[in-house]
């Protein structure tokens, strides 16, 4: 330890010491967060598999170093292909492919993707640490921790600023998990925080390009890459997250941060809270999905009557994310409330089939999407939820109105095992082969257990 962490009192490393004492704390975590935490798990995998056929995966696999088997520089694999990469570059490629459709789980209030960053640095990880199932449930609940409480004490001022936190909190968050994974010790995992506040990045001005996803990837790398530099004696500063200089005050301006948050890590765990973990049932941006619905409800209601205007009532904070209204590539789209509220109108569904070149050039869905209006409802002008009021008006005057106020695959609206099985089959099942794709299933259904992981991790291998 050098001079200056050693003249650090505890004091000046508070908000440090909490998050790295929580993350190697020896807690059983309740069945609800092991359950939630497994779900979360298993659709991430089922988002990565399918990701791995988007078009962000061709020049990622043209660039990162990779072999056709696993070997010593070649440990864990590159999720839908056949490849081996090291552990940072695996856990790059697969936390992007996680992320590409942005049909990953969403959190609130850190307004980010938790696992899409979290599991594919555990996954990439696994192969050396030769963790039980039980372990790497222990390590996803502690990242998600820090990715709810970091939401907690910066937002929603950081996301306002324009930062995309599943980059900037993800490198924090994965660096917990990862390092719980590796069992550092105490001084350990408050260097590896110190190295990934220094890593953190990500611009929401990327929304709708393969950057975004390219942040997830980004931050499970560097989380990664923090809790290994750290168990071979890297060292950085041990305020990094109190400092005046440090990741608090620098991403927030100095102004709208609470980190008495980040001091209670562990109470009331975010994964149990009324909004925290929500998995998707459409894959574009979590301020659509209320949005989607009140739509796909509105088209069986106007019983494909012509629609004259269409009214979608939103929040202040919708705007953020939402930056694109009538989007030129499927990435765009999913950042569109206009195009994804005008597909559930005409269609009457939104799904993956619904983010294509030929769907997004679809005519009757362009020629709606000017009559469409979004607006903020002042009825919800303060909500975080993302409830979204659809008013449709046909040409024949009729009018027809819905309401959602949560999203589907929210706690209080959580999906079932069956309908997490089919969102799993929808994803993968091309990619695996059907076959596999239930065994895959089953496995990571019984993820919790003492028995070591390395059998789930050869499930997911695709058919040579």
């Amino acid at each position: 330890m050098n001079a200056v962490l050693k003249q650090a009192s505890e004091d000046n490393a508070a908000v440090t010491n909490a998050m790295a004492a929580f993350a190697l704390a020896d807690a059983r975590f309740p069945a609800l967060a092991r359950s939630r935490a497994r779900d979360a798990i298993i659709d991430c995998v089922g988002c990565m598999l399918a990701g791995s056929r988007e078009a962000l995966a061709a020049p990622l696999l043209a660039v990162l170093p990779s072999f056709d088997q696993a070997n010593e520089q070649a440990t864990a694999q590159l999720l839908g292909t056949e490849r081996w990469a090291s552990p940072a570059d695996a856990a790059l490629f697969n936390g992007t492919i996680a992320h590409a459709l942005d049909y990953d789980d969403t959190n609130h209030p850190a307004y980010a993707h938790p696992s899409a960053v979290i599991v594919p640095a555990l996954l990439a990880l696994a192969p050396q640490c030769a963790p039980s199932g039980a372990d790497l449930i222990d390590a996803y609940i502690v990242g998600f921790e820090a990715f709810g409480k970091l939401g907690r004490a910066l937002n929603k001022q950081h996301y306002k600023r324009g930062w995309h936190a599943t980059g900037t909190f993800g490198a924090l968050a994965a660096a917990l998990a990862a390092g719980r994974l590796l069992k550092l010790d105490h001084h350990q995992m408050v260097m590896c925080i110190g190295i990934a506040a220094s890593s953190a990045a990500g611009l929401r001005a990327n929304f709708g390009s393969m950057t975004k996803p390219f942040h997830a990837g980004q931050s499970a790398r560097a989380g990664l890459l923090a809790a290994l530099l750290a168990k071979h004696g890297f060292d950085a500063s041990g305020e990094a997250m109190d400092h005046a200089y440090g990741f608090v005050r620098v991403f927030n301006d100095g102004i709208g941060h609470d980190t008495a948050h980040l001091l209670r890590m562990g109470e009331d765990l975010e994964i149990l809270t009324e909004h925290g973990l929500a998995l998707k049932p459409f894959p574009a941006c979590g301020a659509t999905h209320p949005g989607i619905e009140a739509a796909m409800l509105l088209h069986k209601d106007s019983a494909g009557e012509p629609l004259k205007e269409v009214r979608a009532g939103v929040c202040e904070m919708a705007f953020a994310p939402l930056i694109h209204v009538m989007p030129h590539a499927p990435l765009e789209g999913k950042f569109s409330l206009h195009y994804c509220v005008a597909a559930a109108l005409v269609e009457g569904d939104v799904g993956l089939h619904s983010f294509t070149p030929e769907k997004i050039a679809d005519p009757r869905i362009r020629a709606l999407i000017p009559r469409i209006r979004m607006e903020v409802d002042e009825d919800l002008r303060h909500d975080s939820e993302f409830a979204t009021r659809i008013v449709a008006v046909t040409e024949s005057g009729k009018r027809f109105e819905r309401f959602v106020p949560l999203a589907m695959g929210k706690p209080a609206r959580w999906f079932d095992v069956e309908r997490i099985r089919a969102k799993f089959r929808d994803c993968a099942a091309d990619v695996l082969g059907s076959a596999r794709c239930d065994s895959a299933f089953a496995a990571l259904l019984d993820l919790d257990s003492a028995a070591p992981a390395t059998a789930t991790l050869a499930a997911l291998r695709t058919a040579r």
